[in-house]
């Protein structure tokens, strides 16, 4: 079974379906629309832009790298390598984190719709 052979339990999948299902809902509902064409390449430039806002909002609000770790339950070494694009940043993390900020994710996803 899909649950057995990690500590990922079916409680914790459907929690975060419904996470990213609000995500989802929040973004396509919210007052600015941004169309993203998923069909072609990000760029270099657009995945660097979006990790620099990672960190301006982080700023912006006020929190240092050991705060937002301590806040997601993580080390600093957790966000500093997600900051610098080395580790994948899931969507939970990211909902967590830009509630944290106090930002839309529309201010993030904003660097990709060209």
């Amino acid at each position: 079974m899909f649950f057995k052979d990690s500590n990922f339990t079916k409680r914790n999948f459907l929690k975060n379906f419904f996470l990213v299902r609000e995500f989802k809902i929040k973004f396509l509902k919210s007052s600015e629309q941004t169309e993203v064409n998923i069909s072609r390449k990000i760029s270099e430039e657009e995945w660097k832009s979006f990790f620099s806002r990672l960190i301006t909002a982080r700023i912006e609000a006020n929190l240092t790298q050991v705060q937002v770790a301590k806040s997601l339950g993580k080390y600093q070494s957790y966000i500093s390598k997600i900051e610098s694009g080395e580790k994948r940043l899931f969507m939970e993390d990211f909902v967590r984190l830009y509630k944290l900020y106090n930002k839309s994710p529309e201010y993030f996803f904003s660097v990709f719709s060209k």
